[in-house]
């Protein structure tokens, strides 16, 4: 669905700016902390004032020269001093940032029932909410979140609007969010409009540019983290979709954040392709002072109940993360398929990922004709659909992305996006790659349609089974079944 929006990824007029941002501030009363305009320079001052240390982007900088990996655990809760309990609980192991979740209400811009949420939980001494919210607290409390760590503090600027929350961690001196217009309404969104919500990103990469250009260097993040069953290929197309549109407002710091697959091979083709490809059309369209960091985020489909399994899942993530040779990964904690996650499982997980990226140290997957086969169907693939949004946008990628995403030539399976043509099935080849069963209306070269149906065809000869909506359904659950359960099915 368009709104009518008068879209495209022309960079905005500040005064364009400005005039969104009136409306902005006004979504509810904490607003009025930030409704000058002054208000912007007061937190660059701020941002100023701190150390280098507390810059997503230059820590990247600084890793990508000493060839080190960074590990970020998340962090949210509804209180302030339960977020900054968090963050202490793990200081002493160093995260290089803390990836603050906003809660479910702040992620859908209902803030009246999040300040209920925060009142409660103020009362009983128990987070009633399962992520911080940044707009409740305003600007003293993304203040005192920042002060709690020498970390880099940022944010998953989560769902259709995430406008006035981002106001408030760059007043707080966050220094990095993620970007999520095309992806979101893919992972969480119903029937949000698609022109909206890119141009909703628009404002806030703006705002980040701006920041930029005054001497704070924020950073973005190119989130294509996107459920485990989403094939790598349409993963690269919407991160690199989202860097271009982004780099179009003037962000000049990127993390390319790719979700992982959990097939070795597969999972690095994709995490190469996806540098490669950002740096050649940020060349080509005249963005070449950007700098993008290759990054992972953990697996998003489904995680074991057996601690053990989990730890296993964790340390494979973090293995296949440092074996690309990322500049960092966003991890997740053992509690994660049974409860909010703990300050305790989040510590967890920091020591697991931590030995993970310790012993693999500098080892990296070696280049083998199975690697290059894959980079090779990957390119195919993220270039005959990058063609296809320009000339559905006359050159024009935001449009072009709006109107890929409501014809089908950007399509996935099991998304609550009511608008996308969801014609696409994918299942797992024999070694656990993800293969097209169905690539629906996306423009796919024949070359990568027949390598996907002889993957798929070499798992039926072993398997003496026929691809279908049986193995679709079995691997909604693919990772988190038990092994007790597997032994028995092979006995």
């Amino acid at each position: 669905m368009l709104s009518g929006i008068d879209l495209n990824m022309k960079k905005w007029d500040w005064d364009y700016f400005l005039a969104e941002r009136r409306k902005v501030v006004n979504l509810w009363p904490t607003g009025k902390e930030i409704e000058h305009p002054e208000s912007i320079e007061e937190a660059i001052a701020y941002h100023k004032a701190q150390p280098w240390w507390k810059y997503a982007s230059l820590r990247n900088e600084k890793a990508e020269e000493e060839g080190r990996i960074q590990i970020v655990p998340q962090v949210g809760h509804a209180l302030v001093e339960q977020t900054v309990d968090h963050i202490r609980h793990s200081e002493d192991l160093q995260p290089a940032r803390w990836y603050v979740l906003t809660d479910t209400y702040t992620r859908k811009s209902e803030y009246a029932k999040a300040q209920d949420a925060v009142e409660r939980s103020r009362a009983k001494g128990f987070s009633y909410l399962n992520g911080y919210p940044l707009v409740a607290h305003g600007v003293a409390g993304s203040r005192t979140v920042n002060e709690a760590t020498r970390a880099a503090v940022g944010t998953d600027n989560n769902d259709e609007d995430a406008r006035l929350p981002w106001e408030f961690a760059l007043a707080g001196g966050w220094t990095w969010g993620t970007i999520k217009s095309i992806e979101e309404l893919i992972q969480h969104s119903r029937d949000y409009p698609v022109d909206k919500n890119i141009h909703n990103q628009q404002y806030i990469d703006r705002l980040a540019a701006h920041f930029t250009e005054s001497g704070v260097p924020i950073l973005r993040r190119a989130s294509a983290n996107l459920p485990g069953w989403d094939s790598l290929g349409f993963k690269v197309t919407v991160s690199l979709l989202e860097v271009l549109l982004s780099a179009a407002q003037g962000v000049k710091w990127i993390d390319l954040s790719l979700g992982i697959g959990m097939n070795l091979v597969q999972d690095v083709a994709a995490i190469q392709v996806l540098k490669s490809l950002s740096r050649e059309f940020l060349d080509r369209m005249g963005y070449k002072d950007v700098k993008v960091f290759s990054w992972t985020y953990f697996f998003l489909g489904d995680w074991p109940l057996n601690r053990g399994q989990m730890a296993g899942q964790l340390a494979w993530n973090a293995a296949v993360s440092t074996l690309a040779g990322c500049n960092g990964m966003f991890i997740k904690s053992p509690d994660e398929a049974t409860t909010t996650p703990t300050a305790e499982g989040f510590r967890e997980g920091l020591h697991i990922c931590g030995q993970i990226v310790r012993l693999v140290a500098g080892q990296r997957l070696p280049e083998s004709e199975a690697l290059l086969l894959e980079r090779r169907m990957l390119e195919l693939e993220v270039r005959a659909i990058m063609d296809r949004v320009l000339e559905l946008g006359n050159g024009d990628l935001a449009l072009g992305g709006a109107r890929a995403i409501l014809s089908g030539a950007l399509d996935t399976m099991f998304s609550p996006y009511k608008f996308l043509k969801s014609k696409v099935k994918v299942v797992r080849d024999f070694n656990g790659a993800l293969r097209y069963l169905d690539h629906g209306l996306m423009p796919l070269p024949k070359e990568v349609v027949a390598y996907h149906r002889d993957r798929i065809s070499e798992r039926e000869r072993n398997e003496d089974s026929r691809a279908g909506i049986s193995w679709i359904v079995r691997e909604a659950t693919w990772a988190s079944r038990s092994l007790a359960e597997e032994i028995a099915e092979r006995g």
